[in-house]
């Protein structure tokens, strides 16, 4: 079940990753004010795989063009290269400061936040579905220049591996 996403396009893997946190709004879990849960998660997404993209210091067409399919998919817009490259830059910045890259890399956002609450009230497994999207996605990403940094596996190993176990904390992993 889980694994069936990871075979999806980024593209299709980012759409995922919105529809779920639309859906666990128009359910009544998203409950912060202001910020639409799309647009938290369009940010969370650009920013994880900005970190990655990032990581070799070096973003080359490849690499923007998956960021750029999954902007696009995630949020309708579809931006320059330019855009895209600030995008990445703003996601990098925070490489400056290991406290706050640990704080971003082992915080679960928001709108997985709301999705998981969904899931546990529900018994449906759509937080496993993002987070696995998310590994599809930034897979994509590392694969996109053909090189693999120590950098981009820590970010990806990091991240990832905190989301799996807070799904598997809140009983919410899919066990195959």
């Amino acid at each position: 079940m889980s694994n069936r996403s990871i075979h999806l396009q980024p593209d299709e893997l980012s759409r995922l990753v919105v529809e779920a946190a639309v859906n666990a709004d128009e359910q009544g879990y998203w409950r912060r004010g202001g910020t639409p849960i799309g647009e938290n998660a369009v940010r969370h997404l650009v920013g994880f795989l900005g970190l990655l993209l990032g990581g070799d210091d070096d973003v080359d067409a490849k690499e923007l063009s998956v960021l750029g399919e999954v902007f696009a998919a995630a949020s309708g817009a579809h931006p320059s290269d330019d855009e895209l490259r600030e995008a990445v830059r703003e996601s990098v910045a925070i490489a400056d400061d290991p406290d706050e890259v640990n704080a971003f890399l082992t915080t679960t956002p928001d709108y997985l936040a709301a999705v998981m609450a969904m899931d546990a009230e529900r018994g449906t497994r759509n937080a496993d579905q993002v987070v696995t999207a998310l590994s599809g996605l930034a897979l994509a990403v590392l694969a996109a220049d053909g090189r693999a940094e120590i950098e981009e596996d820590a970010v990806f190993t990091t991240h990832l591996e905190h989301l799996r176990r807070e799904l598997s904390e809140r009983g919410l992993a899919v066990r195959d």
